[in-house]
């Protein structure tokens, strides 16, 4: 069953819960959790049990050049409750975002960007931090869930079959769970 919210937004409680309902089925064994400051993250690692959770967040300088969002603190905090902490470069941005800055032309991944965010935010993001996480070889190529968001908090979730992103065309968006 999939449910859709009225609106994007911080639904994490009823995601956490409709992803708890989808791990029942037992098929799944890994969860990637999309997170800024790491307060997402933080109550994933409290809400979901059994399963291994990878909290996959901003590259550094995202907003200040060098600087993390997630404090040090967060990071420690997610390692010591057993979560794998990912920061890497956008999948779906990186440099193609530097030229669409400096000069104004938009390349292949920003618009393959784009093209998912017409099935909301969150559906980019999942689709982004499965392949940020399969770069950084902290997961298996099994299939995996997903929790993005739109800003703060989470507000949608997919089943995704992961792919590198050299095999970006590999990746299944194969079960939606919820999403705005």
């Amino acid at each position: 069953m999939t449910v859709h919210f009225p609106k994007p937004g911080d639904y994490s409680e009823e995601v956490f819960s409709l992803v708890n309902k989808r791990l029942e089925k037992g098929d799944i064994r890994q969860v990637i959790v999309a997170t800024t400051s790491g307060s997402t993250a933080l109550k994933a690692a409290d809400a979901i049990k059994g399963v291994k959770l990878i909290a996959v967040t901003h590259q550094a300088g995202f907003r200040e050049p060098g600087e993390m969002e997630i404090p040090l603190e967060s990071i420690q905090e997610l390692e010591t409750k057993g979560v794998k902490v990912v920061t890497a470069t956008h999948a779906l941005a990186g440099i193609d975002r530097a030229v669409r800055k400096k000069h104004g032309t938009w390349l292949t991944t920003e618009i393959m960007a784009e093209t998912l965010r017409l099935f909301g935010q969150g559906t980019k993001v999942c689709a982004e931090i499965v392949i940020m996480a399969a770069d950084a070889g902290v997961i298996s190529m099994d299939d995996v869930i997903a929790i993005g968001g739109t800003g703060r908090g989470a507000d949608t979730a997919w089943v995704v079959t992961p792919a590198h992103s050299h095999s970006f065309f590999h990746m299944k968006m194969k079960e939606l769970i919820c999403k705005p």
